[in-house]
This record gives structure tokens, sequence and C-alpha cells, in this order.
């Protein structure tokens, strides 16, 4: 079994494996620039940054073609009459937008058979940017992604006739998520700096349904690799503790996944998690999300 766990994919010279928000704490250097990756890095990109570089993208690429008809020469456009250089710009700037967007007012219009050509060359880009921009929206509203929130802390707790880790889970969402599996690695960091990795058994691996949170519980029994192991033993083995989720995500139709980590250092000893969740008069049951990280000391 342990044999099995020896090693994640990550090596054995790993300092932390997994990042805060899920993702793998490994640099890559040297890899040629691919398409396929820079797809995944916008489908992946925060909502914010995405549509300031959607934004962007058409802004340059509008200035770009702006700029071909400044220095063509607002001569050859009709309704181009004025004389400073910016407020001609700036109507180049308006006929390459309304091109660009197939808008075409009519009131700039281009005369001659080289600005005609450019003028169809931007209509024929911004239909491509458009399409390319509107897979992007659809790929990011159609991925289907896991949003659970994670308590701040792991708390070492009494349970049954000896000890518990425990931490809890809440989904984000109000999607309906069924059949949701967890499983809990231990990486330590041995002498010569070689990694070594152990899966922790738990209480309970997986729940039917998850309307409310789960606190995942792995008892520290004779069997577990942190049996006998206290604070400042875990902080010299560099224990990194590894979270995978799976679970079926009605919403989407589909599986998702969810990948987080805990250091020894955000280990609680001798605590125990509050209760979030309480009964209401008419039979529902409130849950408290902003109370995931609460907790007493024993």
């Amino acid at each position: 079994m342990n044999k099995q766990f020896n090693d994640l994919g990550l090596g054995t010279k790993a300092t932390r494996l997994v990042n805060k928000n899920g993702s793998f704490n490994v640099k890559r250097t040297g890899q040629p620039l691919s398409f396929v990756n820079l797809y995944q890095w916008l489908i992946r990109m925060r909502w914010a940054p995405f549509l300031l570089l959607m934004l962007l993208m058409v802004f340059v690429v509008n200035s770009i073609f702006a700029s071909v008809y400044f220095f063509i020469g607002p001569e050859y456009f009709s309704g181009i009459n004025e004389k400073e250089f910016w407020q001609q710009y700036l109507k180049c700037l308006f006929f390459s937008l309304q091109t660009f967007t197939t808008v075409g007012y009519g009131y700039i219009a281009p005369q001659g058979l080289i600005v005609n050509f450019i003028a169809a060359l931007e209509a024929l880009t911004g239909l491509m940017v458009f399409a390319i921009i509107t897979g992007l929206l659809y790929g990011r509203f159609a991925k289907p992604s896991a949003q659970f929130i994670y308590s701040a802390n792991m708390l070492v707790t009494p349970f049954q006739q000896g000890h518990s880790l425990q931490f809890r889970i809440i989904n984000k969402r109000k999607s309906m998520i069924m059949d949701l599996r967890a499983r809990i690695l231990v990486s330590f960091q041995e002498k010569g700096n070689a990694r070594v990795y152990r899966p922790l058994e738990l209480e309970r691996e997986s729940v039917v349904l998850f309307p409310l949170n789960w606190t995942i519980v792995h008892p520290i029994s004779e069997q577990s690799p942190l049996f006998g192991k206290h604070k400042e033993e875990l902080r010299q083995l560099d224990a990194e503790f590894i979270i995978v989720l799976k679970g079926y995500d009605e919403t989407f139709s589909q599986e998702i996944h969810s990948i987080h980590s805990y250091s020894h250092d955000e280990i609680i000893w001798n605590a125990r998690f509050n209760l979030m969740y309480e009964p209401n008069l008419d039979g529902s049951t409130t849950l408290h999300v902003d109370q995931i990280d609460s907790f007493q000391r024993l």
C-alpha cells in the first residue's frame, strides 16, 4: 500500500506540492508556445483579467487598423473633413470600430481600392476575433468546475478513544453534488530530503448527498502514519496534507474534481469545530457558510 503511494508524480525532491488554490507548485521553463496551452490558460483565467484582456485585444486590433487608415490618408475617406491630426485619427478609429463590428453607419466611407480592401480585411478580422471570443466565453461557462470552500485550518481533536485529524468543506455554489468522495495523502520529507507519500484512512470516504457541510475525519489510530507524531515532529518532517475530492455535479451532469493542500503549520492542536448549521421551526435547515472556520480550543 505504501509502495503504491511512494510517488504522486511530483518527484521525491519537491517541497510544497500543491498551492492553496489547488494548482500544482510547478514552474515550467523552456516549453514552446502552443495554441492549446494558450487556450487552456484563457479558459482557466479569472473573469476580471479575462474580460480586460479581451477588451485590450479588440482595442489593439482597432488601433492598428486605424493607424493604417490614418497613414494612407484621411483624403481617401468621405466624412473626414477635420484639420487637426488627433481629430482625423479619432475619425479613423471610429471607422475602424464600425467596420470591425460590421455596424457601418455610413457617415464615413472608404474611397479607393486600397482602403476598401483593407476595410474588407478588417471586417473579416472582426468576425474571426468575435468568433474566438464567443468560443472562449462558451468554454468558460460550459467548463465544469468545483467551487468548494475549505476550512482555513485542520484540527487535531479528541475522537472516540484517541484523536483525529479533521477539516471541513462546503459547496460554495447552490448546485447539487452527489456521490462526493474524499482522499487524503500526507507527504513527509525524510532524511536526504526525499519525499514519501502515505494515504490516510478516513472515518467516512464518501457522502451520497452534499447539501450541508462535511467534516472529513482521519482517526489517528496505531495504523495511522501520524500516530505518535507531535507538532514539532511534523514541522521537522515538513508535512503536507493533500486533499483530492471527486463528485458528480447535477447541474453540469459531469464529474468534478477539487485539489487542496494544508501544511503542518496550518494545524490547530486540541480544538473542535463549532456547529455551523441549525434547524428552523418550519422544518428547514440554515447553513452558516461564514462559520466554516469557527472552532473552539479544548
